[in-house]
């Protein structure tokens, strides 16, 4: 009697370490790309933030989950990112493979993994550090809403004016002065007429003079976020239909996938071909390194759905200060935040 006594303070003692700061939540939803995640296992909200059990929330985004029960450990991957963390520890370790090396980083996470009735879980601000998918939170309705992405669903390109729906109506293939307009879009510098100015003092680009204007500034902020080269500017032929090798060039100095901050953009002036597609691989953006169709145009349908990769790929950035982790869309959806933040106090 006193051993069973001993048992149901010590269950009891477990219970109350876990349920003060972990409770379940049967009225909290997650939505995936507007997918509601369907789970056995409930939401759990720890100190104001939000659990979810790992192998639901990965299977809802494609990832890999290996699970070491000796170390307690869990590791998730996607593409070439990986995220390791134990059973009650709130540092987590974050591992990115690109080109020319492997860069570690740790990750703070804001509430520890737990298991909880048999169930892993892990705070969603954990798999945002990593893997920079996007989560809102609805308070009114008690909504969690992730957006990552998927295949053929432009909805986030549309958010942040990539594309519009009109674009989606139109196939073929995409001009070279098109597809200039449309990558311009992912900058934070706000396009003007000045930047015509800028066009004209530079005496390299005189030859070029008769492009078209709008094609003008997509070049010239192109050139400032380190995409395009003077020599690229010169080559282009805007007209015509842009290449598959044209367009990994520019998403390869995009996503800083083949050097960092403290390199400049002319050396990726003397990588071969197989160089880039290998880059961009690296990054999980194409599927193959086959070079085969560098010098084909790329179609419409693909040249938005490898934009979309673009917009949710995580990538590293460095420099003296140290490096880090990022994607575009963090830094459009922060930006168009300071904008709408802008607008309200006006």
């Amino acid at each position: 009697m006193k051993e069973k006594i001993i048992s149901l303070l010590s269950a009891l003692a477990l219970t109350a370490q876990i349920m003060p700061c972990a409770l379940a939540d049967s009225d909290v939803k997650v939505y995936v790309n507007d997918t509601e995640m369907v789970t056995d296992a409930p939401i759990i909200i720890e100190n104001d933030r939000t659990l979810v059990p790992i192998r639901a929330i990965s299977e809802y985004l494609d990832y890999n989950v290996d699970w070491d029960s000796d170390t307690q450990t869990v590791v998730i991957s996607k593409n070439l990112t990986t995220l390791k963390f134990t059973i009650g520890n709130l540092d987590a370790s974050l591992e990115f493979l690109y080109y020319d090396g492997t860069e570690n980083d740790k990750v703070s996470l804001e509430v520890a993994p737990r298991i909880i009735n048999d169930t892993t879980y892990i705070p969603l601000s954990g798999f945002k550090s990593a893997f920079h998918f996007n989560i809102d939170w609805n308070d009114n309705n008690k909504e969690v809403h992730i957006a990552s992405y998927k295949q053929g669903d432009f909805s986030q390109l549309i958010k942040f004016g990539i594309i519009s729906d009109n674009d989606l109506s139109k196939d073929g293939y995409i001009t070279v002065a098109e597809a200039l307009n449309t990558f311009s879009k992912f900058s934070t510098i706000t396009p003007d007429e000045s930047m015509l100015s800028a066009w004209y003092s530079i005496s390299k680009l005189e030859p070029t003079d008769d492009t078209y204007d709008s094609a003008k500034i997509s070049s010239i902020i192109l050139k400032k976020d380190l995409v395009l080269t003077h020599n690229d500017i010169l080559n282009l032929n805007f007209a015509d239909n842009l290449t598959n090798l044209q367009v990994l060039t520019w998403v390869m100095r995009l996503t800083q996938s083949f050097y960092g901050c403290t390199r400049y953009i002319k050396d990726t002036d003397t990588y071969s071909t197989d160089d880039i597609y290998t880059a961009v691989y690296y990054r999980g953006l194409i599927n193959s390194t086959d070079t085969s169709n560098a010098q084909s145009p790329i179609s419409r349908a693909d040249f938005y759905d490898l934009l979309n990769k673009v917009l949710f790929c995580s990538y590293v950035r460095g420099g003296y200060g140290g490096s880090y982790t990022t994607s575009l869309y963090e830094t459009l959806q922060k930006q168009q935040n300071s904008q709408e933040s802008i607008e309200v106090d006006e």
